[in-house]
């Protein structure tokens, strides 16, 4: 009896065992795999990468911002929501579907800084590269339109007269300091630099660059490539 229950202890440590060294081994195995996959780039990956690289990011705007006289600190990243409105359609649409969003919108724009850092992205290829996607992106376009339909919309601005929200930011016309901040801006030569910026040579150089790199029209040009054709019925053959 004693040896019939040491030989079925040895069979269950043998058993135990090998099922734990059968898992040991099958983890390398299941790692592969796994890294394989992750590893391994698809379709879409692919082509988010390529809108990520053609989107505008603002990585010069905060330089471009710092460039202008007597700058707030932390005053970018508070307009940086807005700027991505003149390179995103949707969020435009977003903003001009809310009374509150618009003002907001207008009174940063309304700014000598901000002004002057539209003004230089807005000769960047990266800045042209997000328009022409946007223009191309059919399923974009068709989400800004749709918000046209919304009778919400009209309703708050209906009502935005009676908001004081709305009104807030109108009040800053009111504020000497606004206007003291456009007559510094327009001493500052930094502020101009915008509109002088053709006579460098080198100014042509990139810009010339993208107009020539038939990449840069290819959003638009699969707009007019994917307009389903009309099917041509085969004649049978005899």
């Amino acid at each position: 009896m004693k040896s019939f229950t040491n030989l079925t202890a040895a069979l269950g440590l043998a058993v135990t065992l090998g099922l734990g060294l059968s898992a040991i081994a099958a983890e390398p195995v299941a790692d592969t795999e796994a890294t394989a996959n992750v590893a391994e780039p698809t379709v879409a990956d692919n082509e988010k990468d390529r809108q990520y690289q053609m989107e505008h990011k603002f990585e010069l705007a905060e330089k471009y911002y710092a460039e202008c006289a007597n700058v707030p600190e932390g005053r970018f990243e508070e307009i940086r929501p807005f700027l991505k409105a003149f390179t995103d359609v949707e969020v435009m649409v977003d903003m001009m579907s809310d009374p509150v969003k618009f003002a907001q919108l207008m009174d940063v724009v309304n700014d000598p800084h901000t002004m002057h850092v539209m003004m230089k992205c807005s000769t960047e290829p990266v800045m042209w590269d997000t328009w022409v996607r946007g223009l191309g992106d059919y399923n974009k376009m068709m989400r800004a339109m749709v918000r046209f339909m919304d009778p919400t919309m009209y309703m708050r601005w209906m009502m935005a007269p009676m908001n004081p929200q709305v009104w807030a930011p109108m009040f800053r016309f009111m504020d000497p300091n606004y206007y003291t901040k456009w007559m510094v801006a327009m001493m500052n030569p930094t502020f101009y630099q915008p509109f002088y910026a053709f006579m460098d040579p080198n100014w042509y150089t990139p810009r010339l660059q993208w107009m020539m790199d038939p990449q840069s029209f290819a959003p638009l040009y699969n707009v007019f490539t994917s307009v389903q054709q009309p099917n041509v019925q085969q004649q049978p053959s005899n």
